[in-house]
C-alpha cells in the first residue's frame, strides 16, 4: 500500500472520529490537522475541501457499523438470534473504539439536517439500509414460522432503531443504564408481540 493511500485513509479515519464527537460544524480543519499531524497542504493534497472529507468519513463510519453487525450476525443461525444480535450490537456501538460519540448515522443526521443536504442524504440512506435489513430478518422469521404472521416488519424496524438511538443519546447525558433499559424493553416487546410462544 502506498504512502499516499495510507495518508488518505488516516485523514478519513481520524476525521470520522472527530465528526462523530464534534459534528460537521464543530470540527475545524485545525482539528483534523492536529489529529492527523498533517499541515493544511498535506490534507488538501488528498481532498478538495472539508465537505469531501466529511462525505468520505461518513462512508467509512457506516462501513465500520456494517462490519460490527456482520461479525456478530455471521455467527447466528436463526432469525430470532439475528434480531437479538442486531439489538445488542446496536446498543454497543458507542463502546466501539472510534465511535465513542455514539452512532455516526444519527449524529450526522442531526448535525446535517438543515445545513448539509449531501450528508443528510447519506445518513438517510444508511438509516433506510438498516431498516431494510431488519425488515428482511423479520420476513425470514415469519417465513420460517418463528415469528407471528401479523408481525409488521416496518413498524418493528423503526421501533428498534428509534428506541436504541434515543438510548444512545441519553447515555451521553446520563450513563449506560438507559441503553440496558432500552435493550431489555425491546427484547420483552419482541418476546410478547413477535416471537411465537
Amino acid at each position: 500500500m502506498s504512502k499516499g493511500i495510507d495518508t488518505r485513509e488516516k485523514i478519513i479515519s481520524k476525521s470520522a472520529e472527530l465528526f462523530n464527537v464534534l459534528g460537521y460544524h464543530g470540527c475545524s480543519l485545525s482539528d483534523i490537522m492536529k489529529a492527523t499531524n498533517l499541515k493544511k497542504g498535506g490534507i488538501y493534497n488528498h481532498f478538495k475541501n472539508k465537505d469531501e472529507i466529511a462525505l468520505e468519513a461518513f462512508d467509512y463510519s457506516f462501513k465500520r457499523i456494517q462490519r460490527e453487525f456482520r461479525k456478530r450476525l455471521d455467527l447466528d443461525k436463526t432469525p430470532t438470534e439475528k434480531l437479538n444480535s442486531i439489538i445488542e450490537v446496536y446498543a454497543q456501538l458507542a463502546s466501539v473504539p472510534g465511535m465513542e460519540g455514539g452512532c455516526p448515522i444519527f449524529n450526522t443526521a442531526v448535525d446535517a439536517s438543515n445545513s448539509h443536504p449531501l450528508l443528510k442524504q447519506k445518513a438517510n440512506d444508511a438509516i433506510n439500509s438498516l431498516k431494510k435489513y431488519i425488515d428482511i430478518k423479520i420476513k425470514e422469521g415469519i417465513a420460517s414460522g418463528e415469528f407471528r404472521e401479523n408481525a409488521d416488519q416496518t413498524d418493528i424496524a423503526s421501533l428498534i432503531i428509534m428506541t436504541l438511538e434515543g438510548a444512545l443519546i441519553m447515555s451521553r447525558v446520563y450513563d449506560h443504564c438507559s441503553i440496558d433499559v432500552a435493550v431489555k424493553s425491546l427484547k420483552d416487546y419482541l418476546k410478547d408481540r413477535i416471537y411465537k410462544n
